[in-house]
C-alpha cells in the first residue's frame, strides 16, 4: 500500500514537473512573441514612434499651410513674401521655432526643434517633409557623411552630400582649387578625370539654399565666380558672377555620374544652378569659348551621366548643354529645366556629340552665335548622332540650324527614334542660306533615319534660309562631294509651320543642293499644315544637274492644297509622290488611324519597330 502510494506520488511529481517545463516553454514562447511585438521592425515601440513622427509632420504641414494662406491673403497681389510668411509662421509657432527662406523658385521652411524642412512653391503648395542632413566630412567625396571610406568603385562610389562636395569634385576634375580633408583645405595640383570611377548624388542640392551647404558662409574655397573682392562666401560664389565652375572645363570628366533622380533611388535634383561663362575669354583654338554645362567636357569613349535632374541658368561662349557641353559616351534618364544660352552648338541636354536616351528638356534655348556652317541648337542636342525616347518642351531661338530634338546632323549614323517636340522654334533672322528650322531636326548634312517622331510646336522661319519644316527644316550638303540620305518613317506634324519669305513644308522644308547626292524617303507620315504657299509633305525640291536627287513619298497624307510646294525642275523622273490629300475632318477619324496601321513594308507586314496608332485626346492619331 505504502509502495503504491509512493509510486503514485512520484508519478504525480513527474507530471507536475513536466507541466512546469511546458508552462515555462509556453511562457518563453509568449514572451518571445511579446518582445518581438514590442521591439521588432513592426513592433509597438517602432509603430508608436512612426505614429508620433507622422503626427508631428502632419501638424507642421498644417502650420505651414495656414501661414501660407494668410501670407498670400495679406498681399494685394496674392503673392508670398519671405517676411510675411515668417511673420505668420511666428504667430502659429512662436518666434524662433521656424525659419523661412526665399530660395528662388520656392521657399524653404525649417522647423528647428524637429530638424525637418519643407518647400513651398510660389502657388502655396507644400512639399513633403525632408530631414536636414549633416555631412561630417564636407568637401571630401572620398569619405561618406558618417566617415566611411569610399574608393570610387561601383560598390563604393564617391558621394556628393552637399555643395562643398560638388565644388571639391569640380576642382578635382579641373585640377585647381582645393578639396577638404578632415576639415582642412588641401591644394589640388593635378587633375583627375575619374576614368573608371563612379560618383553618386546622395541628396537634393539647391544652390540658393543654405541647407544645401554645411557652411554657406565659408570662404576657404576662395574666388570661384571671378570676383576676388566680394568676400568669397561659398553661397555668394555659387550664385553671382560666373557662378559654379563647370566640372571638366579644363581637362574633362571620363567616369560615371549617377544623379539618382529616380523615385526608387531618391528622386534627387540639383536646382538653381548658376553658370555664366558667356564672356569666357579662354578660347579653345577655334574662335569661341570652352564647352559649358554642369559638366563641361567628357569623353566620347567612357563618360556616362545618368538619372540627373537640374534647373537654373547656364550660359556659355562655346558648345553649351544643360547636362554637358561636349562629348559623352551616354547620357540617359536626365531632365533639364535650366534655360540655356550658348554659341555654335547648343542643346538642352548636350551641346555636341553624345548618345542620348530617355531624356527631357523643358528649359528655353537660345544660340547667340556661330563659328562653323554646321552650328545648331536643339532641344536635346545641338549636333549629335543618336537620340532615342526624348522629348523637348522648351522654346528654341537663334540664327542657325534649329531643331526640336537636334539642331544639325553631321553624322553618317544619325538616328532619331521615338522623340517628340512641343516647344516653339523661331529663327530670328536667318541671314544665311546655311540656316533652317525643323520640329525634330534643323538640318541634315549627312545621313539620318527619323522614326516614330512628332512635332506639335509652332515652327517659324525668317529671312534667306534653306527651309522650314514640321519634322526637318532642310536636307542639304556641306560640300559638293557630300552624299545625303534622309529617311522619315511613321511620323507626324500638327504644329503650325510658317516661312515668312518662302515655302514651308509639313514634313520637310527643303531638299537642297551643295552636295553630290541627296535622297529623301518619307513613309507613313502625315501633316495638318495648310496654306497656298505650302507643301503638305515638302516645301521645295531643288534638283539640278550638279546634284543627283531622289524623292520618294509613300503612304503619306496631308491637309494642304498640294503635297510639294515647289519643284525646280518639273516632271522630274526621280520624284515618286504617292501622298494623298485628306481633309482635317478625315484625319480626325478612326478610319484614318486604321489606314496608318495598315501600312505594310517589304516583309508585307507592319514593321515591328514602328509604333502603332490610336485616336488621341486631341481627336487625331497619336502613337500607342
Amino acid at each position: 500500500m505504502k509502495r503504491n502510494l509512493a509510486l503514485k506520488i512520484k508519478q504525480e511529481k513527474g507530471i507536475t514537473l513536466l507541466a512546469l517545463v511546458i508552462t515555462i516553454i509556453i511562457l518563453l514562447i509568449l514572451a518571445g512573441i511579446t518582445i518581438g511585438a514590442i521591439t521588432g521592425d513592426n513592433g509597438i515601440i517602432k509603430n508608436a514612434g512612426q505614429a508620433k513622427e507622422e503626427t508631428e509632420i502632419a501638424n507642421e504641414k498644417e502650420i505651414i499651410e495656414k501661414a501660407t494662406v494668410q501670407a498670400m491673403g495679406n498681399n494685394k497681389y496674392g503673392n508670398i513674401e519671405e517676411s510675411e510668411l515668417q511673420s505668420e509662421l511666428d504667430k502659429e509657432t512662436g518666434e524662433g521655432k521656424t525659419e523661412a527662406t526665399d530660395i528662388g523658385e520656392e521657399f524653404e521652411v525649417v522647423f528647428i526643434d524637429s530638424n525637418r524642412y519643407y518647400t513651398v512653391d510660389k502657388d502655396g503648395n507644400v512639399g513633403e517633409a525632408q530631414d536636414i542632413i549633416e555631412d561630417k566630412n564636407p568637401g571630401d567625396i572620398t569619405t561618406g557623411k558618417d566617415g566611411e571610406a569610399l574608393d570610387g568603385s561601383e560598390e563604393h562610389p564617391y558621394e556628393i552630400w552637399c555643395i562643398e562636395d560638388l565644388v571639391a569634385f569640380s576642382n578635382m576634375v579641373n585640377g585647381e582649387g582645393i578639396r577638404l580633408e578632415n576639415g582642412n583645405p588641401v591644394e589640388i595640383t593635378t587633375s583627375n578625370n575619374f576614368s573608371g570611377k563612379y560618383v553618386v548624388l546622395k541628396t537634393s542640392l539647391n544652390f540658393k539654399s543654405k541647407l544645401s551647404y554645411q557652411d554657406s558662409e565659408r570662404t576657404d574655397f576662395g574666388d570661384i565666380n571671378g570676383n576676388e573682392n566680394d568676400g568669397n562666401t561659398l553661397i555668394n560664389e555659387m550664385t553671382t558672377g560666373m557662378g559654379f565652375k563647370p566640372i571638366g572645363i579644363n581637362n574633362g570628366f571620363a567616369g560615371t555620374f549617377d544623379g539618382q533622380n529616380e523615385e526608387t533611388k531618391g528622386g534627387y535634383r540639383v536646382t538653381n544652378i548658376y553658370i555664366n561663362y558667356e564672356n569666357d575669354t579662354e578660347l579653345n583654338g577655334y574662335g569661341f569659348g570652352r564647352p559649358i554645362g554642369l559638366f563641361a567636357k567628357g569623353s566620347s569613349q567612357s563618360t556616362i551621366i545618368k538619372n540627373l535632374e537640374i534647373s537654373g541658368e547656364i550660359k556659355g561662349a562655346g558648345h553649351t548643354g544643360g547636362i554637358i557641353g561636349q562629348d559623352a559616351k551616354l547620357i540617359e534618364n536626365c531632365i533639364n529645366h535650366a534655360n540655356i544660352t550658348g554659341y555654335n552648338m547648343v542643346g538642352g541636354i548636350v551641346g555636341y556629340t553624345a548618345k542620348i536616351t530617355n531624356c527631357t528638356n523643358t528649359g528655353d534655348i537660345d544660340i547667340t552665335g556661330r563659328r562653323w556652317g554646321y552650328a545648331g541648337a536643339g532641344g536635346i542636342i545641338g549636333n549629335g548622332n543618336s537620340v532615342e525616347n526624348c522629348v523637348n518642351e522648351g522654346d528654341i531661338s537663334g540664327n542657325v540650324a534649329l531643331g526640336g530634338i537636334i539642331g544639325y546632323n553631321g553624322s553618317t549614323s544619325c538616328k532619331i527614334n521615338n522623340c517628340g517636340n512641343y516647344g516653339n522654334i523661331t529663327l530670328n533672322e536667318g541671314k544665311s542660306i546655311e540656316t533652317s528650322v525643323g520640329g525634330i531636326l534643323g538640318v541634315n548634312g549627312q545621313k539620318v533615319e527619323i522614326k516614330n517622331t512628332y512635332n506639335q510646336g509652332i515652327i517659324i522661319g525668317r529671312g534667306i534660309i534653306s527651309g522650314t519644316g514640321g519634322i526637318v527644316g532642310a536636307s542639304k550638303g556641306a560640300s559638293n562631294e557630300s552624299e545625303l540620305v534622309l529617311s522619315i518613317y511613321n511620323s507626324f506634324n500638327t504644329g503650325n509651320v510658317t516661312y515668312e519669305n518662302n515655302i514651308a513644308g509639313g514634313i520637310v522644308g527643303n531638299q537642297g543642293r551643295i552636295c553630290a547626292k541627296n535622297y529623301i524617303y518619307i513613309e507613313n507620315c502625315w501633316s495638318l499644315g495648310k496654306g497656298s504657299d505650302f507643301g503638305g509633305m515638302i516645301g521645295t525640291i531643288n534638283n539640278n544637274s550638279n546634284t543627283e536627287t531622289k524623292t520618294e513619298i509613300n503612304h503619306c497624307y496631308y491637309a494642304s492644297e498640294k503635297a510639294i510646294g515647289q519643284i525646280d525642275k518639273e516632271n522630274d523622273e526621280n520624284i515618286v509622290n504617292h501622298a494623298v490629300q485628306k481633309t482635317e475632318k478625315e484625319i480626325y477619324t478612326q478610319q484614318f488611324v486604321d489606314l496608318l496601321n495598315s501600312y505594310t513594308g517589304d516583309e508585307e507586314a507592319y514593321p515591328t519597330d514602328w509604333k502603332t496608332w490610336k485616336l488621341g485626346k486631341g481627336g487625331y492619331p497619336v502613337f500607342e
